[in-house]
């Protein structure tokens, strides 16, 4: 067995564990979905960074993202994990997760660039969930944003705490790639205002595939 299926078979038996983990927490302290699905959105998305280390072909990437892709299919289905699919609002976010991972590495492979993968991953697996938990947390003591007579379903204050996050987030990281004050801090500007209104619009958890793809489109384009 060659190292790259030994680490296909580890990253499975951890993003299992990962399921379950979020299952036990679920039925032993009673935690509410929301939380649960956050803890796999987080924990997941941001190790999945690793892949660009261990994986020179995105076909072991693909492979792991088919197969989690129908493990969470099968499993709303069935109703099996509740922990990520009793939430009350209607959403695909559990599904689109591993799509965009995979799209995403596949992309930065291909580009042979990194940053196409590490920036919109990080903005995906913090600054979403975080506007997330704050959307839900404070849901009762913030507005619902309304941009041009048109109601949407994210709060001022989760889309706030968004925006800041992925400022913070994409200010290191383009620092740390060494890129220059002029062109960072137009990127910034790019990114910052782009994903948080691409993360504004998009319903049903479809900003999990929507904010990461316009991160990465505002990097290619401008570069």
């Amino acid at each position: 067995m060659s190292n790259q299926n030994l680490f296909v078979i580890v990253f499975f038996v951890v993003f299992l564990f990962v399921i379950l983990l979020s299952e036990y927490l679920y039925k032993r302290f009673a935690l509410q979905p929301e939380y649960t699905r956050k803890i796999v959105h987080v924990i997941s998305t941001l190790f999945s960074l690793v892949f660009l280390v261990i994986f020179q072909s995105y076909v072991y990437v693909l492979l792991l993202g088919v197969t989690f892709f129908l493990i969470l299919f099968i499993g709303k289905h069935f109703n099996v994990f509740k922990s990520i699919d009793t939430v009350e609002r209607k959403t695909v976010g559990s599904y689109l997760l591993p799509i965009s991972i995979c799209l995403l590495f596949f992309l930065a492979r291909e580009n042979n660039n990194r940053l196409y993968f590490i920036l919109p991953v990080l903005i995906l697996g913090i600054s979403d969930p975080l506007a997330g938990i704050f959307g839900t947390v404070y849901k009762n003591k913030t507005r619902k944003i309304i941009m041009f007579k048109c109601q949407f379903d994210k709060t001022i204050l989760g889309s706030g705490v968004f925006l800041i996050s992925t400022c913070i987030i994409t200010f290191i990281v383009l620092k740390l790639f060494l890129y220059t004050d002029t062109q960072l801090y137009f990127l910034l500007l790019m990114i910052v205002c782009g994903a948080t209104i691409v993360e504004i619009i998009s319903s049903r958890g479809t900003d999990n595939i929507t904010v990461p793809l316009t991160v990465f489109m505002i990097l290619y384009l401008i570069r």
